[in-house]
């Protein structure tokens, strides 16, 4: 099943010191995209990246079922400072055959 995530970073506010703001990127920010380049490269991410000038991460996940992916994004190291939003997608064959199925009904119904 794919899953297209977007994660957006959660500002932390204007009282996170710099310093505070340079360890999270070293402990969470850099490690994360280590590890969705790794999850790009075996093939779990289908395709994805960053929007340009954001903080914001959007890909293609393929896993199994909703608990895989979970397991998946609550593993990330920055899953606590990411809004994440997760959307189930329908592969594209299986649209058309269920509109197919819809459009016989109407034609046997009429």
């Amino acid at each position: 099943m794919q899953y297209l995530v977007t994660m957006e970073f959660v500002e932390p506010g204007p009282l996170f010191p710099a310093q505070q703001l340079g360890q999270m990127v070293a402990e969470t920010i850099l490690p994360s995209y280590d590890q969705l380049a790794s999850l790009v490269a075996n093939g779990t991410i289908v395709a994805g990246g960053t929007l340009v000038g954001s903080r914001t991460a959007t890909f293609i996940v393929e896993a199994a079922n909703h608990d895989e992916l979970d397991q998946l994004l609550e593993g990330m190291p920055w899953w606590g400072v990411m809004k994440t939003t997760v959307v189930p997608l329908q592969a594209f064959a299986q649209r058309a055959a269920n509109d197919r199925a819809l459009m016989e009904r109407i034609q046997a119904a009429g």
